[in-house]
């Protein structure tokens, strides 16, 4: 059938008009999707742009590319296993309601019919695609994810947690604004006329509080870390570092024993969100124990055979520039006279964070009910600063600078966040201790 659509070419008026009208009936009563046909034999359907662009959206949106590809995929693949109802019944499995009726405790709102699913997109061309299927779209986005947040509530619930309040809200916005990237890309090629998307409007955000802890809550937040897990000395120095420094999870991992600077008492990471290195001063007591932690965790070596008893039951350090500074707990291999001879050393995951603030907040009950995150450490750290050293400092400490002219030239005053950073938080009398905040 799209041969004959293809070899068909007006020549008769008329009489091409009525050929191309029988073809098309014909194609209909078959169950042919034209618009999908025609959408692939140009190369304008979803699935093919998708296919074009997701790996330009890797490249340049790192930060953003895990949520924006999923979604979009989503919008191609549809969700025919998806309910929209978002009771604890249907958001806990396949939808047991079947024609019309419904399950023993389904209580579906009135307008929601347990029937209905998401429909996909994937061989439709972009062309076709109108603001109203991505707003569709965005709808079941946030369905799909109140599903999650009732079931997630249901396990809290019999735990006797706090509930989590989300609404679905942030995943409708991601859906819309993957749309918008996704059309803005397509209409700079000329393959759309416009971007729809940008017709969607997005939700109304939750309004929240502060996310920034007071100081006695941050030494409880310490506190617990310190004391409820395995690795106290590997946690403590974790929540110090991001407090001092200011970094994201993905500035802690990046962080290698380069980037440390004992000399000007600076540590340069990889900044992931800004994509770029950032050098930042910290204290001597910090670098030390940044130092101690990678030489006690990191590679080693087994010493040589005419060395002291003592450095062959330990073996040697052998970090390189390129290695990492945090690690967990070393795997080692000792013979049968108890010397050194090889380490498994694990470098940091964010597994460890994961785990670290979920511990947190199961012992913690307020913390549980804010939804303590590692990102409130950042956001510690900067309210630290403004209220030492006011919003330049804070917005040096956080990487926020840079906007103008005047947050430029406070760079060359990097002394003076290294001397806040000394008097907040090095000890009058001595070197911190690893374990302490």
């Amino acid at each position: 059938m799209t041969d004959q659509i293809i070899a068909a070419r007006p020549g008769d008026g008329d009489d091409f008009a009525a050929r191309m009208a029988e073809m098309v009936a014909e194609a209909r009563s078959r169950g042919v999707d034209l618009n999908s046909v025609l959408a692939a034999a140009n190369g304008t359907s979803l699935r093919e742009q998708l296919d074009l662009r997701l790996p330009v959206l890797r490249r340049d949106h790192k930060g953003t590319y895990g949520t924006w590809a999923l979604y979009l995929r989503r919008l191609a693949a549809g969700l025919p296993g998806l309910c929209p109802c978002v009771c604890l019944v249907c958001s806990s499995g396949t939808c047991p309601c079947v024609a019309g009726t419904h399950s023993e405790g389904c209580s579906p709102e009135a307008d929601v019919d347990c029937g209905d699913r998401m429909r996909a997109h994937g061989y439709d061309s972009v062309r076709v695609i109108t603001r109203h299927h991505i707003a569709d779209a965005a709808w079941w986005a946030r369905r799909h994810a109140m599903q999650r947040t009732v079931v997630r509530n249901a396990k809290r619930e019999a735990a006797g947690r706090v509930l989590h309040d989300h609404d679905g809200r942030g995943a409708q916005e991601a859906m819309v604004q993957a749309c918008r990237w996704l059309w803005n890309e397509m209409r700079r090629d000329d393959v759309v006329p416009a971007n729809v998307a940008r017709d969607v409007r997005l939700p109304t955000r939750q309004e929240r509080g502060a996310r920034s802890l007071d100081v006695p809550d941050f030494l409880t937040v310490h506190s617990l870390a310190t004391t409820t897990g395995d690795d106290p000395a590997l946690d403590g120095l974790i929540l110090r570092h991001m407090v001092i420094q200011a970094t994201r999870r993905g500035g802690v991992l990046a962080l290698r024993c380069r980037g440390i600077n004992r000399d000007d008492c600076t540590i340069t990471y990889w900044d992931e969100k800004r994509d770029t290195y950032r050098t930042r001063p910290s204290t001597p007591d910090h670098l030390d124990a940044l130092v101690a932690h990678a030489l006690e965790r990191g590679p080693r070596v087994p010493a040589p055979a005419d060395a002291p008893a003592d450095l062959r039951r330990t073996g040697i350090p052998n970090l390189s520039p390129n290695d990492a500074v945090f690690y967990y707990q070393p795997k080692d291999v000792f013979d049968a006279d108890g010397f050194f001879v090889a380490r498994e050393a694990r470098p940091l995951t964010r597994k460890r964070f994961e785990t670290l603030f979920g511990r947190i907040r199961r012992h913690h009950p307020g913390f549980d009910a804010r939804g303590l995150r590692p990102h409130d450490i950042r956001h510690t750290s900067g309210r630290l600063f403004y209220e030492v050293g006011g919003e330049a400092a804070a917005k040096f400490q956080l990487g926020h600078d840079g906007g103008s002219t005047s947050e430029h030239y406070y760079k060359e005053h990097m002394d003076t966040l290294g001397q806040l950073k000394r008097n907040l938080f090095s000890p009058p009398g001595g070197a911190m201790d690893n374990s302490e905040a």
